[in-house]
């Protein structure tokens, strides 16, 4: 590819060397690339601005074998506000780590782009445990895992009954989707959760992220959205993440600064 630019969020930024670092960054014209930035650790470096940890950047850089070079860049917005916020930032970093470990090396994918952009922006204002949700349903969509809301699974037909008159909703997460109450009784390993959790879910991925996220829901259907998704994902896209530990933390009550935890 020689010298190409690229419009970038980084996703991660580790120390390599005496001054240099390694770079996850997703671009919207080549999706994930890793890349070094030399030499950014100086005081003197004129790249530390544009390769900080979630900035919104715009690059030039060099192919190579393994890693990408970053000759110049300059921040479009470094989203300052995550330093000064710990649950924005544990929120930023999961999101971060859900698209580095679900997209493959140099595929274009602009939708996870602008969907990483996008969280990264309503974070300062939106609920952190909201925002992470919508964020997991919207990417497992994008990526091609969008669970069916209105068929049943196992019976490949239409609900029978519309959500609000039913007591509960029944989920197979090895089927990707929810499953009728006459199906239900033969199957294993269902979860089950409120109608109102399906309509959550419905409206997240009618909604853009943006307008998603200012959604009132009460905290028995937050639980059930953090269970299932977490499971789907765990399921479907075989991750675990290490920074869905950081965010126990805040839902478990062990730190927080005034936002709902996740």
């Amino acid at each position: 590819m020689g010298i190409y630019k690229a419009e970038a969020i980084v996703l991660r930024s580790i120390v390599y060397g005496e001054a240099d670092r390694i770079l996850t960054l997703f671009t919207r014209e080549a999706g994930k690339v890793s890349a070094i930035a030399k030499g950014v650790r100086k005081t003197t470096s004129r790249l530390r601005g544009a390769v900080q940890l979630f900035s919104h950047t715009r690059l030039v850089l060099y192919s190579g074998r393994s890693l990408d070079t970053v000759s110049q860049g300059e921040a479009e917005d470094e989203f300052s506000y995550l330093e000064r916020d710990l649950e924005c930032f544990a929120t930023a970093s999961y999101c971060a780590e859900l698209v580095s470990r679900l997209t493959p090396e140099r595929e274009p994918q602009p939708k996870v782009f602008f969907l990483m952009l996008s969280v990264l922006r309503a974070l300062k204002q939106g609920d952190t445990e909201l925002t992470a949700r919508v964020f997991e349903l919207k990417l497992l969509d994008i990526l091609g895992y969008r669970p069916s809301l209105t068929e049943c699974v196992e019976g490949n037909h239409s609900l029978s009954s519309a959500a609000g008159e039913v007591q509960r909703v029944w989920f197979s997460i090895e089927k990707g989707g929810v499953v009728c109450p006459d199906c239900a009784k033969s199957c294993e390993g269902l979860l089950s959760f409120s109608p109102a959790t399906l309509g959550a879910m419905g409206y997240f991925l009618r909604s853009p992220l943006e307008q998603a996220v200012k959604a009132r829901l009460s905290p028995r259907i937050m639980r059930e959205l953090a269970s299932l998704l977490q499971g789907f994902l765990a399921y479907h896209g075989d991750v675990q993440p290490r920074s869905r530990a950081l965010l126990d933390t805040f839902r478990d009550g062990g730190a927080g600064n005034g936002h709902n935890k996740v």
